[in-house]
C-alpha cells in the first residue's frame, strides 16, 4: 500500500471541491486510486469537513445565479449518468424494474431541467432532446417491450451524440 502525503490529499480535495471534478476525475488527476480518494473524503467528513457541503457553498458563493444553476445541474447530470450506467450493467435486475427506475430518473431529470431552464437558455434545447428520447423509450416499452433492452444499449451510444451536440 502506497502512502500519500497531505499535499496529495489537499490536491484531491481542491480538484473535487473547487474545480468541481468528479471524485473519480480528482483522484485520477492527483494520481491516486478512487478508493483512496473516497476514503479521504469519508475521513474528512467524519472530522466535520464535508467536501460536498463546501463544494455546494463554493458554487453558490461564486455570485452568479447562472453559475449556481449550472453547477447544480452539472452535479445532477453526473449522478444521473452514473446511475444510468449502473442500471445498464445490473444483470440481476429484471427489465421491467429497470424501466420503472429509468422512468423515475427521467422524471427527476425533467424537474431539474425545468427549474434550470429559466436561468440557462441552452438547457431548453437539451431538455427537448431528452424529453423526446424519454417519450420514445416509453413508446418502445408500451409497444415493443422485447426491444427495451436493445433500446437501453443504443441509448448509451446516443448519449455521447447528445453530449457532443449540446456542449
Amino acid at each position: 500500500m502506497m502512502a500519500h502525503d497531505e499535499k496529495t490529499k489537499a490536491y484531491v480535495r481542491r480538484y473535487y471541491v473547487f474545480d468541481c471534478l468528479t471524485l473519480e476525475q480528482a483522484a485520477e488527476k492527483a494520481k491516486v486510486s478512487y478508493n483512496t480518494a473516497r476514503r479521504w473524503k469519508k475521513e474528512a467528513e467524519a472530522r466535520g469537513d464535508n467536501w460536498d457541503t463546501v463544494r455546494d457553498a463554493n458554487t453558490m458563493a461564486s455570485g452568479k445565479v447562472e453559475d449556481v444553476a449550472r453547477g447544480m445541474l452539472t452535479t445532477f447530470v453526473i449522478y444521473f449518468e452514473k446511475t444510468m450506467e449502473e442500471l445498464r450493467h445490473a444483470e440481476d435486475l429484471p427489465v421491467s424494474d429497470k424501466a420503472k427506475l429509468i422512468q423515475g430518473l427521467g422524471d427527476s431529470y425533467s424537474k431539474m431541467v425545468a427549474s434550470s431552464k429559466r436561468l440557462l437558455p441552452e438547457v431548453s434545447e437539451m431538455a427537448t432532446a431528452i424529453k423526446t428520447v424519454k417519450m420514445f423509450g416509453d413508446f418502445v416499452q408500451e409497444n415493443k417491450p422485447e426491444l427495451l433492452q436493445e433500446f437501453l444499449e443504443l441509448l448509451n451510444g446516443f448519449a455521447e451524440t447528445l453530449d457532443k451536440e449540446f456542449k
